[in-house]
């Protein structure tokens, strides 16, 4: 075998090692795409994972502060029914209390000469100042009430009305029972008689109102 010969045939060996390793090359290549792909793959599946996870947090976390504050209000609401419940507890004996020492005032009222049926009757109206006087360090207090105050629906409770020409309207003329309150509660409003122009005399004035501005369109 000629020289020449020789170097064709290492040519052609190196040129077949240059395929074998380009081969070897590409296969890798691949390989190192597949597991890159693989591995990118597994990445995004775990950061899905933890959106899922973040998404999961924040909805728990979102309930756990509602149901706080729920609880911070319903304690709030607890504690000021409570309050509530011992300023007004006495209230309701109170308003019993009101209703018969306003009996009893009635029956002290009684006119008598009798010395000593006056004595008995002055020994009663001590008593029921005294049990009045024990309800008002309880915060019983009478409504004071004036002829001519504006009516409060608050704390007036109309019993009739009458008119007084001489008097504003929607005021008081008379009270025909005291009222008293509880604290800062209406025990019991003031039964009064309030100052109401009769229905027949506005219509009346309305009429006679009409009839002048007609007449002085005619005019």
């Amino acid at each position: 075998m000629t020289e020449k010969d020789l170097e064709k045939e290492k040519l052609s060996e190196d040129k077949q090692k240059e395929k074998e390793v380009d081969k070897v090359k590409q296969e890798k290549d691949k390989l190192d795409k597949k597991a890159e792909t693989k591995k990118k793959s597994k990445k995004t599946r775990i950061e899905d994972q933890l959106d899922k996870l973040q998404e999961e947090l924040d909805s728990f976390k979102d309930k756990y502060y509602r149901n706080l504050a729920e609880m911070e209000n319903y304690k709030k609401r607890t504690s000021k029914e409570l309050i509530n419940e011992r300023k007004y507890a006495s209230q309701s004996l109170a308003d019993k209390l009101i209703d018969s020492l306003e009996v009893f005032s009635q029956a002290l009222d009684t006119k008598t000469d009798d010395k000593a049926m006056q004595n008995f009757l002055y020994g009663f109206k001590m008593i029921k100042d005294m049990i009045f006087n024990a309800l008002k360090d309880e915060g019983v207090s009478k409504i004071e009430v004036q002829e001519g105050d504006e009516f409060n629906p608050n704390i007036h409770e109309p019993m009739d009305t009458e008119y007084n020409p001489d008097k504003p309207e929607n005021t008081i003329l008379k009270v025909t029972k005291t009222g008293y309150k509880f604290k800062d509660r209406t025990l019991r409003p003031a039964f009064v008689i309030i100052n109401i122009k009769p229905k027949q005399e506005i219509k009346e004035k309305e009429n006679k109102e009409e009839n002048k501005e007609e007449n002085g369109k005619d005019e």
